[in-house]
């Protein structure tokens, strides 16, 4: 049957007594009200190894879990739960959710518990009934969803108190800057005050070598990362028995216009649906988006986690609520506008089985709408550098990655130690990356691709382009609160290598501009009289650093933007320092949004192409490894 219903026209007529029979007693009295033991068994025997017929049933559509559920309660002489009555006041609801049973405010009311029993427990449930053990009247029967949709909604203090804060306080960017970093920043501005005072030329010289040295490690890491670049790795696939459970989470926030488009996407995964935990997590507030998806009537792989209000709206708040439920042995990261490849899931499955030191992977992010502006283009050629060359080269150099926000591939029990995300964090992404070096965890990359959509409009580009440097000073800040600790984690190869990914790209986003200028007046000002030996060497050493950032930006670009077949042409080359302007606008803007409001996170706006324009392919790349 299709569309996911319990379909009632199907319950008519009685199948053989042979089949009915050899079916569990979860499901033989859907089969004795009418449904073809035929059909069941049918969709049994597809089931992958491992997984229990009802679950593979209720996942793959085949029957909906409320009809189920509802059809079971009757089977038992029980009610239905639906809400009415509350749940005793003295509910442990994380204790609750775990288990599935629940008791009730039995005033006015015969059931005294709810129990929204799993797989494993229906057939226990019915023969504890049918014994006696149990009166139908003591206990009312729920689906697990609805059953764990209730206990947010009537206890969701509770439910953040336990899914969120796993962070040590040292690790979160919820305080900002610690006392010492405070006196330390202090320290600094006296000192430079003081030096400025008693010789400015001194203070200019100390601050532009400053830069110089911070632009020189930033080039040195950024070209030896695209040049190691990674080994291509194609492990042998897990068949659909050897895969594990896999936890899929996608936060959602004003997405009504694409979530179906994501849920397609979903769909389409090659991987055994009855092995899926698909997690929606969508803000209470948000009525459109959660209308949009309840009408779709999604199997129960499907769970929709209405996240309660609360402080701060962000992201990797909601990627924490799906974290505190997952129920698979891996966890992907999607966006709501993404498209990942239909095999990135069992590459990455198999990924982790056939690389046992690894703990995360990250996939290449492909952007499919490069021709919408010169915005989008820019876009395209950043991330096919980032996620083709920069974060491969560093993972083949064992140094850490800055995760990008989506298609990241966990183990769980990896993830979980971690920490999890940061919920105060606006890079979420770039600060559990190093936090996952910094633990002893080891990423890699993937080589599956995910279309994404590019901001090509100026206004959403550089709310989201602000929000990461934003995010990316907040974790500097945070993994640079105990210096000596973060050398001790990392070693001092990692830890400066480390120090550079972040605090360099930083730098290097708000000044350039100025070591651009510098740069040019030293070259227009050197005719105009004699130079000192001094300011000869310096200029040469300005010279050559200048050349080498053209170089570290230009030909990975170039070869990126080859390997993803969309060219490089004159005007990209010319329309680079005007995107790095802005880049280095965003960054300036960052610091005064960081003031202000630290922990805003500017939402930035999907559905906006006008076209659907598929993602580019990467030479040399075969399936299942290759763009969507």
């Amino acid at each position: 049957m299709s569309g996911g219903a319990l379909d009632r026209r199907a319950l008519r007529g009685e199948g053989p007594a042979a089949a009915l029979g050899a079916l569990p007693p979860e499901l033989g009295f859907i089969a004795g009200q009418g449904l073809s033991p035929q059909s069941l068994l049918s969709a049994m025997n597809g089931a992958p190894m491992g997984v229990r017929p009802l679950d593979a049933l209720l996942n793959e559509g085949i029957l909906h879990e409320d009809a189920y559920y509802g059809a079971l309660a009757r089977h038992l002489g029980c009610d239905y739960y639906r809400g009415d009555p509350p749940f005793a006041s003295g509910f442990d609801a994380v204790r609750g959710l775990r288990c599935g049973v629940a008791p009730l405010d039995g005033r006015g009311h015969r059931a005294r518990a709810v129990i929204a029993p799993d797989a494993r427990s229906v057939s226990r449930l019915i023969e504890m009934t049918s014994s006696g053990r149990l009166h139908p009247a003591s206990f009312a029967v729920t689906s697990p969803q609805r059953f764990a949709s209730l206990v947010r909604m009537q206890r969701g203090e509770a439910i953040l108190e336990d899914a969120l804060g796993r962070l040590p306080a040292g690790l979160s960017a919820r305080t900002g800057m610690s006392l010492g970093q405070t006196a330390a920043a202090g320290l600094l501005a006296a000192a430079a005050l003081a030096l400025g005072i008693a010789n400015l030329q001194l203070l200019d010289a100390a601050l532009a070598a400053s830069c110089w040295l911070t632009f020189l490690a930033s080039i040195v890491l950024r070209s030896m990362a695209a040049v190691a670049n990674g080994a291509t790795i194609r492990p042998p696939l897990l068949s659909d028995d050897e895969l594990p459970v896999y936890t899929v989470v996608a936060a959602l926030y004003n997405e009504s216009e694409v979530v179906e488009n994501l849920i397609k996407a979903f769909d389409a995964f090659d991987y055994p649906k009855s092995k899926l935990d698909i997690k929606l997590v969508v803000e209470r507030r948000d009525r459109e988006t959660l209308s949009r998806i309840l009408a779709l009537r999604l199997p129960a792989r499907y769970e929709v986690i209405v996240a309660p209000p609360g402080e701060p709206s962000t992201k990797p708040r909601a990627l924490n609520l799906a974290l505190a439920s997952a129920r698979g042995d891996c966890l992907a990261v999607y966006d709501a506008e993404d498209e990942p490849a239909p095999g990135q899931l069992r590459l990455a499955a198999s990924r982790f089985a056939y690389e046992p030191d690894v703990d995360c992977l990250q996939a290449r992010l492909a952007v499919r709408n490069t021709s919408d502006s010169w915005l989008s283009a820019m876009f395209a050629i950043e991330y096919a550098v980032l996620f083709d060359l920069i974060n491969p080269g560093l993972s083949a150099l064992d140094l850490p990655i800055a995760l990008g926000g989506t298609s990241n591939h966990f183990r769980l029990d990896s993830l979980i130690g971690a920490g999890g995300w940061d919920e105060w964090n606006v890079a979420e992404d770039a600060d559990l990356g190093v936090r996952l070096a910094r633990y002893g965890y080891k990423v890699g990359s993937l080589q599956s691709d995910t279309s994404e959509e590019a901001p090509h409009e100026l206004a959403n580009w550089f709310g989201q382009r602000v929000r990461w440097q934003k995010g990316w000073i907040q974790t500097f800040v945070v993994h640079s609160r105990k210096p000596l600790m973060f050398v001790s984690d990392l070693g001092t190869r990692r830890a400066a290598a480390a120090a550079v990914l972040i605090f360099g790209s930083v730098m290097s986003a708000l000044f350039w501009p100025a070591f651009a200028i510098d740069t040019l007046w030293r070259a227009f000002s050197a005719g105009s009289g004699e130079l000192s030996a001094a300011r000869e060497a310096t200029d040469v050493f300005v010279y050559i650093l200048a050349l080498a950032g053209v170089w570290a930006i230009v030909i990975p670009a170039m070869v990126a933007a080859r390997q993803r077949r969309f060219g490089f042409s004159a005007k990209a080359l010319a329309l680079l320092p005007v995107y790095y302007v802005l880049v280095s606008a965003a960054a300036w803007w960052a610091i005064v949004d960081l003031v202000f409001r630290p922990h805003y996170w500017a939402k930035t706006a999907h559905g906006r192409s006008p076209r659907a324009v598929v993602a580019p392919g990467r030479a040399g790349v075969a399936a299942p490894v290759g763009p969507a």
